[in-house]
C-alpha cells in the first residue's frame, strides 16, 4: 500500500495507491463515475436499487452519475487551491463523519464526502489526518439506505478499517508522520 497525492504539489488531499491495483483509489473512482461503459454495466447489476432514488432510468442514472463526478473532481481541484484557513472551513463541511451517529473523535477519524448534487450517490471515504488533510481510502455509488447492505459498498468500509490499521502500524500519528512516510513512498 502506498500513499500518494492525488494533486500534484498539495498535501491537503491524498489518496491510497492499493498494492496490485493499476490506479491509486482517487483516480479508479473518478475513471469509473465517468466510463459509460462501467456505469452501465453497474447500474444494470443494481437496477432494483435505483428504486430508492425514485423513478430513475439506468440512463438517467448514467448521466446523473457522469454529470455529478466531473462536478464534484472539478470542486475538489478548486478546494486544494484555497488559502489553508479558508480550505480548512470548506473540509468541515465537507467531509462529514462517516458513522452518522458518531459523537467523539479521534485521530484517523472515518469520514465521508457527498458528490455535488442534491441527493447524491456518490460516495468519497477518507480518514482524517488533521483539519487540513484527508486520505482518500476508497468511494462508491451508494444506492442504499445502508452501505452494509451490497458487497461493493461494504468492501468499501473494509478498505477504510485496512488504511487505518496500515497507518497505526506505521506509527503514523500526525500529518507530518503521513508526510514523511509520503516522501519514503516517491
Amino acid at each position: 500500500m502506498k500513499i500518494v497525492r492525488i494533486f500534484a504539489d498539495e498535501d491537503c488531499l491524498l489518496t491510497v495507491h492499493y498494492d496490485n491495483e493499476k490506479q491509486d483509489e482517487f483516480a479508479r473512482l473518478f475513471n469509473e463515475w465517468t466510463d459509460t461503459e462501467f456505469l452501465e454495466s453497474f447500474f444494470t447489476t443494481h437496477e432494483r436499487d435505483l428504486d430508492y432514488w425514485g423513478d430513475i432510468s439506468v440512463e438517467d442514472a448514467i448521466k446523473i452519475t457522469r454529470d455529478e463526478a466531473i462536478k464534484f473532481y472539478d470542486s475538489l481541484i478548486t478546494l486544494t487551491k484555497l488559502k489553508p484557513q479558508l480550505r480548512k472551513r470548506k473540509f468541515i463541511n465537507l467531509f462529514k463523519p462517516l458513522e452518522n451517529d458518531q459523537s467523539r473523535f479521534d485521530y484517523l477519524d472515518k469520514k465521508k464526502a457527498y458528490g455535488p448534487g442534491n441527493k447524491s450517490w456518490l460516495r468519497l471515504f477518507a480518514l482524517k489526518i488533521s483539519d487540513d488533510m484527508f486520505l482518500i481510502t476508497g468511494g462508491a455509488i451508494k444506492l442504499t439506505r445502508t452501505l452494509q447492505e451490497r458487497d461493493h459498498t461494504d468492501k468499501e468500509l473494509s478498505k477504510i478499517e485496512i488504511c487505518k490499521r496500515f497507518l497505526k502500524n506505521q506509527g503514523i500519528i500526525d500529518d507530518s508522520g503521513i508526510l514523511e512516510i509520503l516522501e519514503t513512498m516517491l
